[in-house]
């Protein structure tokens, strides 16, 4: 894995507590719009699609390609348990699924990491591959987590 992937698995949840520090508990369940996600469910996402990308990445190294559907949080009754949690359970859960995440990850050989998975967007990727998406895919909901932070705190 390469050493940014590594800082940014470790740091990068770190910026959740900047997009955080000033947000009521109110203003965490406080939905955009009509079907939008609140800033509670993007974190209940995270924290369930963390656990996912584990479960896919146990898959591939079966070492027998496989092919991912999309992952679609509103399908999955997991996700709605992550709904369910209080905060605090919920920013403790994310944490730990974490840790639990970046060891199994740092274990992998470059070998393993060289085995493939198919996305059903980006096709056939190496799990170093699907680090980089998953981190990129984190950095999104973090912006949009940051995003409504401050449109709830009136920022113009």
């Amino acid at each position: 894995m390469e050493n940014s992937q590594q800082m940014r698995l470790l740091h990068q949840p770190g910026s959740l507590l900047v997009s955080l520090q000033h947000s009521t508990e109110q203003q965490l369940f406080t939905r955009p719009a009509e079907g939008k996600w609140s800033i509670f469910d993007n974190l209940a996402h995270l924290g369930r699609y963390q656990q996912i990308f584990k479960e896919r990445i146990e898959l591939i190294l079966t070492g027998s390609e496989p092919q991912f559907a999309r992952y679609v949080a509103e399908e999955d009754p997991e996700f709605a348990r992550w709904q369910h949690k209080s905060p605090d359970e919920l920013l403790q859960d994310m944490q730990s699924e974490r840790f639990d995440l970046n060891h199994f990850l740092s274990s992998l050989t470059d070998e393993q990491q060289q085995l493939k998975g198919s996305h059903p967007v980006y096709g056939n990727l190496t799990i170093e591959d699907w680090i980089e998406f998953f981190l990129l895919h984190e950095a999104h909901h973090f912006l949009t987590i940051f995003k409504l932070a401050a449109n709830l705190r009136g920022a113009k």
